[in-house]
């Protein structure tokens, strides 16, 4: 799984060969999608992604370029649970940033434990 600034900019990166493997450092090459990806944002809003998933010439070994919005096997944006983070550090409990947020105290706890 590899975290990338925007889609455009992975795919190009793939086109060129600028991207490398993350275990031999051969390049990545274009290799289909990923399954979409349904995460949920802030309040009610929800985010869908395709992510492009890539292989590598040398060891073909196969990655995910996934998008910085969305966090691996996690299902709350990357906003949301930096939100949570932000409140924590200025001193509001998990109890208090989940009701917040609307999500379970546990997945907040959680979230602030890692």
């Amino acid at each position: 799984m590899i975290v990338v600034a925007s889609p455009q900019w992975a795919e190009n990166q793939l086109r060129s060969g600028a991207l490398s493997c993350p275990h031999c450092t051969g390049p990545l090459r274009p290799y289909g999608h990923a399954r979409l990806r349904t995460v949920r944002g802030l309040g009610t809003a929800t985010l869908t992604a395709k992510p492009r998933r890539a292989r590598c010439t040398d060891c073909r070994a196969t990655q995910v370029l996934l998008p910085a919005t969305m966090t691996y096997r996690r299902a709350d944006s990357t906003e949301v649970i930096g939100h949570a983070l932000a409140a924590k550090a200025a001193g509001a409990g998990f109890r208090t940033i989940a009701s917040t947020l609307g999500r379970p105290a546990s997945t907040v706890r959680a979230w602030l434990r890692r």
